[in-house]
């Protein structure tokens, strides 16, 4: 004990950020070194399965209050199923009082829907760089809130039950000028949504499921760089041809399945043939492919096909098989795509394990 006592406080913040709270306050018996240190902890992590019974709210209130740390830079809380909704406000305006940096509210484990309007400090503070909202039930956000996040760069939202979602991302990306990667997970419908991220932010990064969108996507993403599909939902390919078609500079494409299994005999076959007008980004921009569980079915043969014959540019591609697929075939799927043509001349093909 008495070396790492021998540290400086600060080294000692720094190693006590990486525990969860719950450790952290419990140092205070340590020593009387250790007493308060424990106040000055700027990164807090609450997490309810760390604790028994219902008094969850109650530690997590009387440990933020005991803070002293004049910043947060971050405040994560997986919140139990007996919080109230308004012991989750009272701690957000709490965290952007203390200059938040980075926010992450977990509603997974909640027993009924908890939140449907999050506090209106949160929408104006300037400080926040990183906000993830998981489960939430999310309404529209009132007219009267304005909404200035300057600093947001970092959205993510997985949303468990449609309340007009939709609205509610497309206002929150417009009050972000500096937005620059968003990930969306759950049941978002709308262009909405589309509208605001791609007209008022710096948006580069985008990742979700695209069932939730409808059949097309009129939106133009200017500055994307990095689109992330998943390829669990029906008909993902001219969604796929839409959005490369709308991303003039995407240099990075992600497929990945992270979702249900996919109906595939409820499938219409990819309509990508000679005549399929090549997107710009595949001959001037593009320059890795990424596919996960890919299955060399008659519904993905075309896809990966058509990709890798019109990205000019190139340089990598990485092909994984599904991971159920035994190691037969795993080989017939790899020795398949290896004979695909490629556009690119400098494409080095990567086929997994």
């Amino acid at each position: 004990m008495g070396m790492i006592s021998d540290l400086p406080d600060q080294m000692l913040l720094e190693i006590l950020s990486w525990l969860p709270t719950t450790q952290v306050v419990a140092t205070m018996l340590l020593s009387k070194q250790w007493k308060f240190l424990w106040r000055q902890v700027p990164k807090l992590y609450y997490n309810y399965s760390e604790h028994e019974g219902r008094d969850f709210s109650e530690f997590v209130s009387r440990s933020l209050q005991s803070q002293v740390a004049p910043s947060f830079k971050s405040l994560k809380l997986s919140v139990s199923p007996y919080c109230d909704s308004r012991d989750v406000k009272n701690w957000i305006d709490l965290a952007v009082s203390r200059f938040v940096l980075e926010l992450e509210i977990d509603l997974t484990a909640a027993q009924n829907p908890m939140i449907t309007a999050l506090p209106k400090s949160m929408y104006t503070c300037e400080t926040l760089s990183c906000l993830r909202l998981k489960a939430l039930v999310l309404d529209d956000i009132p007219e009267d809130y304005p909404i200035c996040l300057s600093s947001l760069n970092y959205l993510y939202i997985s949303v468990s039950i449609q309340v007009s979602a939709d609205k509610f991302i497309g206002k929150l990306s417009a009050g972000a000028p500096l937005l620059k990667k968003t990930v969306v997970q759950g049941p978002v419908y709308g262009d909405d949504f589309l509208d605001s991220m791609t007209s008022y932010s710096e948006l580069r990064s985008f990742r979700t499921c695209l069932s939730e969108w409808g059949p097309t996507v009129d939106s133009y993403f200017n500055k994307l760089e990095h689109l992330c599909m998943c390829t669990c939902s029906s008909g993902w390919w001219d969604l796929l041809i839409n959005f490369l078609q709308r991303s003039p500079i995407l240099r990075q494409l992600q497929l990945i399945k992270s979702c249900n299994s996919r109906p595939l005999s409820s499938w219409n076959q990819p309509g990508f043939t000679s005549t399929t007008h090549v997107p710009e980004c595949l001959s001037t921009t593009l320059q890795t492919l990424e596919w996960r569980d890919y299955a060399e079915t008659e519904f993905d043969m075309p896809v990966v096909s058509f990709l890798l014959k019109n990205a000019t540019r190139l340089s990598e591609a990485k092909i994984f098989p599904e991971s159920a697929a035994g190691p037969i075939e795993k080989l017939r799927i790899r020795t398949g795509l290896a004979k695909l043509s490629r556009g690119s001349p400098l494409c080095h093909l990567n086929l997994g394990n």
